[in-house]
């Protein structure tokens, strides 16, 4: 069941890629050249060791044994 949902799941990552990819080339939607700081967002924030590996995780599956 958890392998159909994450199949589910990527399968609509890449759709939502292709979408995104089909409006910047059509010029529908267009890039902000300026860059946007967090910092204020993240302030008071502390960010763990084990939450940066558990976004490691869906971003290079292949060094983790999903």
């Amino acid at each position: 069941m958890d392998i159909d949902i994450y199949d589910k799941v990527k399968e609509l990552e890449r759709e939502i890629w292709k979408i995104k990819v089909t409006l910047l080339r059509s010029g529908s939607i267009k890039r902000s050249k300026k860059s946007i700081s967090l910092e204020g967002i993240w302030k008071g924030v502390e960010i763990t060791e084990e939450d940066i590996e558990r976004a490691k995780k869906p971003l290079f599956p292949q060094d983790y044994d999903v």
